[in-house]
């Protein structure tokens, strides 16, 4: 892949990472009682995904599966 691919599969991934970011706010919400904001949930989890989706643009996949474990068990 060159830069450019790779730079929109991180795009996309960090789009993706939104909807990953709003869900996790609202999961730590209801269940966790954090002292951190929902907005620094969000941005954090887009920052992360769009980086992970440059570095390693054919694991991101397979991160988003495992969180989603997470909420399913």
């Amino acid at each position: 892949m060159d830069h450019t691919e790779r730079f929109i599969t991180a795009f996309y991934y960090a789009v993706a990472g939104i909807f990953l970011g709003l869900g996790l706010a609202i999961f730590s919400s209801l269940y966790l009682s954090l002292t951190i904001s929902s907005a620094h949930i969000v941005i954090f989890t887009v920052i992360c995904c769009f980086v992970l989706g440059y570095v390693f643009p054919h694991s991101v996949g397979n991160i988003f599966k495992w969180v989603w474990h997470i909420f399913v068990h």
